[in-house]
């Protein structure tokens, strides 16, 4: 038999398969649904591409050759293999499968993310999470050199290369210790602040530059006890009564995790939560669906954060 060497096709491997259980060329049709003659052209390609007869014919039937059952045995792993690579395909189109590499700092990582990520892994178990606590410079560069899929950050800068997507607006409050002066007050403002120890952040910080007009000026700097890099740190704290702090409101409606009790400031000072991502790269299908989970939750959330 002159041989015609290619590679063979899964289609042909399919076909051999089906053969090899039905006996009969009209069998394995049908199970296929296409012709008998598609059926015996695909073996005698086959056949010529092997170089080797892989059946014998004893009436209607098809007898394999020990080279046959060989190959039947041996393209058994290929199917399996197959049959998982095509489960994974399904699994990601139905977004129930992969690994989300989120970076965020720490006000979404103490609130707003744990929320969505309890809704959104019910019913996905192949889904695997990477969740960094990262300040927003870092959760920057994630994303520039592609270690990021998706970040979370309050107050981000603009920058032409990251989409930033407004999740909600929130403000800046005061937080404290329980029996504090300031519980008697209905709002706190920067001259009640000049009577108290402050913790602060770390200067040219996102938070104190937002802050610094009314709540962190040269007059205050006396007040301050502490400079911190995250509002977390500043609840610890605060907690145990070195001072107040100034938190984003995302911060403070985790606050059952201290304890704490809290003031809008007077005047209000907004903060965004936003969601950054890049904007030359398409967001992966599983991460677009997180993000509505997110979204979701940002929504619900409105009894504190917006």
């Amino acid at each position: 038999m002159q041989r015609n060497f290619g590679l063979l096709t899964l289609r042909q491997l399919e076909t051999f398969r089906e053969v090899m259980r039905q006996r009969t060329t009209l069998g394995a049709a049908r199970t296929l649904r296409i012709s008998q003659p598609a059926v015996s052209n695909a073996i005698k390609q086959m056949e010529t591409q092997v170089g080797f007869a892989l059946f014998q014919r004893l009436g209607n039937r098809l007898v394999p050759t020990s080279e046959a059952e060989e190959i039947f045995d041996d393209s058994e792993a290929i199917f399996s293999l197959y049959r998982v690579f095509s489960q994974k395909i399904r699994a990601l189109e139905r977004t129930e499968s992969g690994e989300i590499r989120i970076m965020a700092t720490p006000p979404f990582t103490s609130a707003l993310l744990p929320m969505a990520l309890k809704t959104f892994l019910v019913d996905r178990p192949g889904v695997r999470i990477s969740l960094e606590t990262k300040d927003v410079s870092s959760v920057i560069e994630g994303l520039q050199t592609r270690t990021a899929d998706i970040g979370f950050a309050l107050a981000p800068p603009i920058m032409d290369e990251l989409v930033i997507e407004t999740l909600g607006v929130g403000q800046m409050v005061c937080t404290f210790a329980p029996g504090h002066p300031f519980s008697n007050h209905l709002s706190v403002s920067a001259r009640d602040l000049l009577k108290h120890p402050v913790i602060a952040y770390e200067p040219a910080s996102r938070f104190s530059l937002l802050l610094e007009e009314y709540f962190l000026t040269p007059e205050h700097q006396y007040n301050i006890v502490a400079e911190v890099a995250y509002s977390s740190v500043a609840c610890v704290l605060a907690e145990a009564g070195i001072g107040v702090a100034i938190v984003d409101s995302l911060t403070a409606i985790g606050r059952q995790r201290y304890d704490l009790d809290f003031r809008p400031l007077t005047p209000s000072v907004t903060v965004k939560a936003a969601t950054l991502y890049t904007r030359h790269e398409p967001l992966k299908r599983l991460v677009k669906a997180f993000l509505v989970e997110v979204k979701k939750a940002a929504a619900n959330d409105g009894n504190g954060f917006f």
